[in-house]
């Protein structure tokens, strides 16, 4: 049937050949430029979606990457102009942008960025890259650098009657002192102080090289903002300050109408001579490791890496013989050390049939970093949170406050240790030595995942842990990474392990039964196949502030244990 209706469709197409043909010679004026807008998520890949998901699409990368490549190879087209209303992503999300436009003007092309809202620091690292940077009227440039807040609240806890016990394996792996010291840790504040040096420093030289500046002078214009559009102009930092209605004028100001402006999705539309094909093709999987890694997700709403859910899409581009290679999209604090465990041993089984290439977004720690130590190859950004390979889980005791509260708790129990994990009392000195020696065996068996997945000895693998996390560029310097570069890298190196077969070979998503449900339409985990350029607004509030829910698992059982925030 399949290739029934793929003959059909094409008799109809060679029908309208000719004008198909035209319109694609024509899909944009002479002079035009080809207008991008963000206004919320961005992925790497997105997918069709079922026919009752309504919710507004994310802009995909790839297909950012896809467009670039068409509007490179015409010469009709002047440049790319990319509109930010609001972007949802960290500095790495910010990076991936910034080389794709980087990379469209080395090939010859303009490149102009509009931020009509103002500018923060990741879209400043974006605009740096553009030939034109356009802010709209009564804005502000509020690019001040890079700062970490954490709340330590122990003399809180103390004052309700709450003593956390925190079982930690690694100085680094911080992720409960929070509960049980008044103020950070001197290791804490060390491992911080290196990503955020990371981050800063990627900001100084990509506004110091895309303003033609010196270093200190970009220094200058972070270290002494927030900047209004105007000043912003006067300084450098900028080039113009416009309305949405006029930037058209500024982008081709001799012309009496200005540049003619073509949207993306009409632009590729139109560009596109594809056939329909009589075989589906074969493709390379891309199977997302998004948020808190669980065994089961707790709610519904929450975006996690659910266990059943990843496996499933594991096994599937492993079973599947139209998927020659995959890549694992990683973007994740860790959770469940049982979970990670499960996961890893997929990727694995997936990596003894097919090239397997993990690729680390904005964070790949503990878990997250885990996990892509199956793989054949990993791949991160500059600024990627990396690492913290160690161990820890922690428990309340609210004894004090049940006191407080004229609570007694009784207990009748047969066992010594039946009640070892109730919160109404403290461990004794033997429990806690087996919950010790328990994170000390989880510790001892990361430290041979990383030991089996990076080629080195234990030991090696020992001297880099201690829960610490890097940045991307540094662990590539100690060699937890094998790259540094966006998922386009991660993409390459697929297509060279599968070889000649590999070279045209195009990403999707790989999505479980369960991923596909209408429930997880609503709740924003449907991804199934490529699609091109869409239009993103913001996504629901509810779903943002989910995901942020990700960064602490600490009340956990000891089944359980976090190898997750760093």
């Amino acid at each position: 049937m399949r290739a029934l209706y793929a003959l059909l469709v094409n008799l109809l197409l060679l029908l309208f050949w000719p004008l198909r043909a035209f319109r694609r010679s024509r899909a944009a004026p002479l002079g035009a430029w080809v207008e991008v807008e963000i206004d919320g998520a961005v992925t790497e890949v997105t997918g069709k979606r079922a026919f009752w998901d309504r919710r507004p699409r994310p802009v995909a990368l790839h297909a950012l990457r896809r467009l670039v490549d068409l509007v490179a190879n015409d010469s009709r087209v002047q440049g790319l102009l990319l509109t930010i209303k609001g972007l949802h992503g960290s500095s790495a999300t910010a990076s991936s942008i910034r080389d794709v436009l980087e990379g469209l003007r080395a090939r010859g092309k303009r490149v102009a960025v509009q931020l009509p809202d103002g500018a923060g620091t990741r879209e400043l690292l974006i605009a740096s890259s553009a030939d034109l940077f356009l802010l709209g009227p009564e804005t502000h440039v509020a690019a001040m650098g890079f700062a970490v807040q954490a709340p330590y609240i122990k003399a809180a806890l103390d004052k309700v009657g709450v003593e956390p016990e925190v079982f930690a394996r690694g100085k680094y792996k911080t992720a409960g002192e929070s509960l049980v010291l008044g103020a950070m840790s001197e290791p804490q504040r060390e491992q911080v102080g290196e990503i955020l040096d990371a981050s800063w420093h990627d900001l100084l030289d990509s506004l110091a090289k895309g303003r033609r500046v010196d270093r200190e002078v970009a220094r200058e214009w972070v270290e002494q903002g927030p900047w209004s559009a105007e000043k912003a102009v006067q300084r450098g930092i900028a080039d113009a300050v416009c309305f949405p209605d006029q930037v058209a004028k500024k982008l081709s100001p001799k012309s009496k109408d200005g540049a003619p402006l073509v949207p993306a999705g009409r632009y590729v539309r139109r560009r596109r001579l594809s056939w329909r094909r009589f075989t589906r093709p074969k493709v390379i999987g891309v199977v997302e490791l998004h948020g808190a890694i669980v065994s089961k997700s707790p709610s519904p709403l929450m975006h996690v890496a659910e266990e059943g859910s990843v496996n499933e899409s594991l096994e599937t581009a492993r079973e599947d013989r139209r998927v020659l290679g995959v890549v694992i999209h990683v973007d994740s604090r860790g959770g469940s050390a049982l979970a990670s465990t499960r996961m890893l041993h997929e990727i694995r089984r997936l990596a003894e049939e097919k090239p397997v290439v993990a690729y680390f977004g904005d964070t790949a720690a503990s878990g997250g970093y885990m996990v892509g130590c199956g793989a054949h190859a990993i791949v991160a950004q500059p600024s990627t949170v990396t690492g913290s390979i160690g161990v820890v889980a922690a428990r309340p005791v609210i004894g004090r406050l049940l006191e407080k509260l004229g609570i007694t708790m009784e207990v009748v129990k047969r066992g010594a240790r039946a009640d070892m994990m109730s919160p109404a009392r403290h461990l004794d000195d033997g429990e806690r030595g087996a919950l010790e020696q328990q994170i000390e065996d989880s510790y001892q068996a990361f430290l041979r995942i990383v030991s089996e997945g990076r080629n080195k000895t234990v030991d090696e693998v020992d001297l880099l842990a201690n829960g610490r996390v890097y940045s991307g560029r540094a662990a590539a310097t100690h060699g937890l990474v094998d790259q540094l570069g966006g998922f386009d890298v991660a993409l390459d190196l697929v297509r060279q392990k599968i070889g000649q077969r590999g070279h045209r070979l195009e990403p999707s998503v790989i999505s479980s039964a369960r991923a596909s449900s209408p429930m997880a339409a609503l709740t924003g985990r449907t991804q199934t196949w490529l699609d091109l350029i869409p239009r993103a607004t913001s996504e629901a509030a509810l779903l943002s502030m989910a995901a942020r829910r990700d960064r602490v698992w600490a009340w956990c059982d000891v089944g359980e244990v976090d190898v997750g925030a760093e």
